[in-house]
């Protein structure tokens, strides 16, 4: 009823059925938060996706749009631009203050492109009113790319990844899947896992145990945290864990030869007894002839070093029983180091562990100097809360008042953490990221020393003054037109190669960061930015000299080469194009690199000389680097915005590049490229940063060159309008995708929340209900068995005609208490039996410690030389 004050009082006495009335009235008002769905996907763009993943379609969706934005104002530019260029009479001469005359290209290529606008001419506003529309029509198109995205960020944050996702339209799936399922193979227990983790760093030296950190998340958030564990920094027990695994690949290699050598030898033996007729002919064969094939060896090595350095180095033993021991004794190393960590870990946790001012400052000097803590401590951890709702909560909230003290991010994919990196400080982390951006940046204002050379090829002109003439061909021919215009180009892409294999070593190797994700955006920012000096230096290149020649003595001249140099540069770059649309993507289309690898290996080692675990290799799917490929997409978009007014044909042929790219990336996607993780579409963030830096810059030289041609006016109110626009462009997109986009609504949340309650409600129905009827079958059952035996028992009594009266209380109770004892002689060989199974499955594990294996508390984010359910303790099987 109503209170008086327009609130509704709900009595639960009222209603039998309040629980379901209060679902049904929670589920009403929060599904009416949800965001609307403005730009749903296509039946095929919604299949796409369910292929490809999040991350993946976010590519090929920015891959279209760089389509549209070079290829529609392409052709505007065709019917506006090409016409008022072409046709404006201008034949590049003018003559300067100081009488200095200075000549812009204007004919053949240059007839097309801006040069063909003298200074000062009022045609200077056509580019102006296209460059306008241009830039609006890309915000625009971005902001469409924004509204289709946001619904798929949410649902990804919902519901993960779509792998991952329950499958209830399989017919398969059943509750009853999942309770014969191992925890380390139960994809809805990984799903609520890494729904409900959070990762924790900066933990004080206080609360760097288990319980401690536990205790701290329950206080905070009672009743609402399930679990919170610390990463521990075993070192010496990842050392041990590694070195095994590298004797059990060994092994499998050394062993696999070996067995195709003696099929080899058996096939050979076999092929010449039927050409010889009988086994004495063969043996004489082998005596008198010296000719038949010889028995292969025990494969051998020196103690202590791989097979490749055996043949020159210590006494030789046989390689296949030493490799084996080496395993056994590393599985029991393994197992001790184990013991001993969860041991000390359990002191640990007992102790209060409380050191002096000195020692503390000494501790924190030595970890911030190494980068990690000391052993089996670290300042980051994982808390798992109980429900969605109290995991964003905790993400979405002031938790201690400081960026310094447990601070919260949601957990990654665990696919994505690189673990051998995961206990490093994240102090130690900003450091080094620090000290290379610093480093990194005063690299690009000397990378002209790496691309001048290169790009100085590309005007023979110049390098004839420095080479015999014999070296430089002639001109007009195709020689000369093939290392004037290809050869600079593809010098130059071999050249940018190298930066994301640097790069990657950088943010691996020293700055050590903690996921995949974080390497791939260090790299993508440093590669577009490369790639972006490579722009600047290749503008300029061509009016450096005369530049530094003119400047003294006429600036006017000066400002006319240099407006005149960007167009001259355009060549370049369209011969850039030209390769990407072409070489480029066919050479990613063939997959080169992959077939002369499988040639190699199925025509010259042959593929029954390799192990199961190098043809799973071989079999299992590459992944795309996005650090690697998408600055490139971003590269060829700069390079089609900065020339859209100036040379149209530049951004043409950049529609071209990017139209191929989407049918050959589109078909990688599907068929050649698998992510091993999803980041749930943070790539999008990363690609709106690069494309408004692009419109900022593109408006900025733009103004620039309007500037160099005589109208300042056009060319302060574009560079004032436009970029104020885009700003904010800028900021409302911040505001109204980014900002929420980054955490998931506690409304979604809590709805999360009540779908996975009402499944666990279901499923804990179905069990109680298998549990009611496998007892009324178990009761049926034992009434059958006592009514058949009282039946004999009848029987026997009329034959042997026995006066006593039977007794079936007594009897009934001697039979059951006998069909007990059946039952438990009947169970007991099949529990000896798979004991037995058991001990012969870890013939390579002497250990009987079976309490640490880790599957009845099964952990996702649990440290992998940690998890006993993911350790490898022997050689996988041959099979030929």
């Amino acid at each position: 009823g109503n209170n008086g004050n327009g609130n509704v009082n709900v009595n639960p006495n009222m209603n039998p059925n309040v629980n379901d009335g209060i679902h049904i009235f929670v589920n009403r008002h929060l599904k009416s938060t949800s965001v609307a769905e403005i730009r749903p996907l296509t039946e095929s763009d919604a299949e796409l996706l369910r292929c490809i993943g999040l991350d993946t379609f976010v590519m090929i969706r920015f891959l279209r749009f760089c389509f549209d934005v070079t290829w529609y104002p392409f052709l505007l530019s065709v019917m506006v631009l090409v016409p008022t260029y072409y046709g404006n009479d201008y034949d590049g001469v003018e003559y300067t203050d100081e009488g200095i005359r200075v000549e812009t290209q204007t004919d053949q290529y240059f007839r097309y492109t801006m040069n063909r606008l003298q200074p000062g001419s009022p045609k200077l506003w056509v580019p102006f009113g296209f460059m306008a529309c241009f830039v609006m029509f890309l915000l625009r198109r971005l902001w469409i790319e924004w509204e289709t995205f946001i619904v798929l960020r949410f649902d990804f944050m919902a519901n993960g990844d779509v792998e991952a996702e329950e499958d209830n339209m399989h017919p398969s799936f059943n509750f009853k899947s999942r309770a014969v399922v191992s925890p380390k193979d139960d994809v809805q227990l990984h799903l609520e896992q890494y729904r409900n983790s959070c990762l924790v760093e900066y933990i004080p030296e206080s609360h760097r145990r288990d319980r401690e950190l536990f205790q701290f998340f329950d206080a905070v958030f009672p009743n609402q945290v399930k679990r919170a564990e610390i990463l521990l920094n075993a070192s010496s027990l990842e050392a041990l864990v590694k070195e095994r695994q590298a004797y059990i690949e060994q092994y499998e290699t050394i062993y696999a030869k070996h067995q195709y050598a003696k099929q080899r030898y058996h096939h050979k033996v076999e092929g010449m007894d039927d050409r010889e007729g009988s086994r004495i002919m063969y043996c004489l064969s082998c005596k008198c002839l010296a000719g038949g094939p010889k028995k292969p060896d025990d494969p051998t090595l020196a103690p202590g070093t791989s097979s490749c350095l055996s043949c020159c180095r210590g006494k030789k033993i046989k390689a296949m029983p030493y490799l084996l021991q080496e395993i056994k004794r590393l599985n029991r190393a393994v197992d001790k180091e184990h013991r001993r960590i969860n041991i000390e870990k359990k002191k640990v946790e007992d102790q209060d562990d409380h050191t002096d001012f000195v020692t503390a400052n000494m501790n924190v000097a030595k970890d911030f100097l190494k980068g990690t803590t000391q052993d089996l401590r670290c300042s980051t951890g994982f808390v798992e809360f109980k429900t969605l709702t109290a995991k964003q909560s905790a993400l979405q909230c002031n938790l201690t008042g400081t960026n310094g003290f447990m601070v919260l991010r949601s957990a990654p994919d665990p696919r994505d953490m690189l673990w051998q990196n995961a206990t490093v400080e994240h102090k130690y982390i900003k450091w080094k990221k620090l000290q290379m951006n610093a480093l990194l940046f005063t690299g690009t204002l000397f990378w002209s020393i790496a691309v001048f050379p290169i790009t100085v090829i590309s005007d023979l002109e110049r390098v004839k003054k420095f080479l015999p003439s014999w070296l430089v061909p002639e001109e007009e021919t195709f020689w000369y037109n093939l290392v004037e215009g290809y050869i600079p180009v593809i010098m130059l892409e071999l050249l940018m190669l190298v930066v994301p294999w640097i790069l990657r070593i950088i943010a691996t190797k020293y700055i050590r960061f903690k996921t995949h994700s974080e390497t791939d955006q260090f790299i993508y920012k440093w590669h577009f930015a490369y790639r972006v000096a490579n722009l600047i230096i290749i503008v300029v290149k061509h009016q450096v000299m005369k530049t530094l020649d003119s400047i003294m003595t006429s600036p006017q001249a000066t400002i006319d080469t240099l407006a005149a140099g960007i167009a001259q540069s355009s060549q370049f770059f369209l011969n850039n194009m030209l390769i990407a649309a072409g070489t480029e993507t066919l050479f990613e289309l063939s997959q080169l690199p992959g077939i002369i690898s499988h040639i190699v290996i199925y025509q010259f080692v042959t593929i029954k000389a390799t192990s199961k675990r190098t043809r799973e290799r071989m079999r299992a799917p590459i992944s795309l680097e996005w650090g690697d490929t998408v600055p490139k997409f971003i590269f060829s978009l700069l390079i089609g915005t900065v020339y859209c007014t100036q040379v149209p044909i530049v951004t043409g042929a950049c529609a071209v590049f990017f139209y191929i790219a989407v049918k050959v990336y589109t078909h990688q996607a599907l068929f050649i490229y698998a992510q091993p993780y999803e980041g749930g579409g943070k790539l999008m963030y990363q690609l709106n940063r690069s494309v408004f830096a692009i419109v900022y810059t593109t408006n900025s030289i733009f103004s620039v060159l309007l500037s160099l041609k005589g109208n300042q006016i056009a060319a302060a109110s574009f560079f004032l309008v436009f970029n104020i626009g885009t700003l904010l462009v800028d900021r409302r997109v911040t505001k109204k995708f980014i900002t929420p986009g980054l955490t998931l609504a506690l409304t979604n949340a809590r709805l999360i929340d009540e779908e996975i309650k009402k499944k666990e409600e279901v499923s804990r129905a179905y069990v109680e209900y298998k549990a009611m009827k496998m007892m009324k079958m178990k009761e049926a059952s034992r009434a059958a068995n006592i009514l058949q035996q009282n039946q004999k028992y009848d029987d026997i009594g009329a034959s042997s005609k026995s006066q006593l009266p039977p007794r079936p209380n007594q009897n009934v109770r001697v039979r059951h208490a006998r069909f007990k004892h059946d039952v438990k002689n009947v169970e007991r060989p099949s529990s000896s039996h798979s004991k037995k199974k058991v001990r012969r499955t870890n013939d390579f594990s002497d250990s009987d410690d079976d309490s640490l294996d880790g599957d009845d508390d099964f952990y996702l984010y649990r440290q992998p030389h940690l998890n006993r359910s993911q350790w490898e303790t022997k050689p996988r099987p041959y099979h030929g």
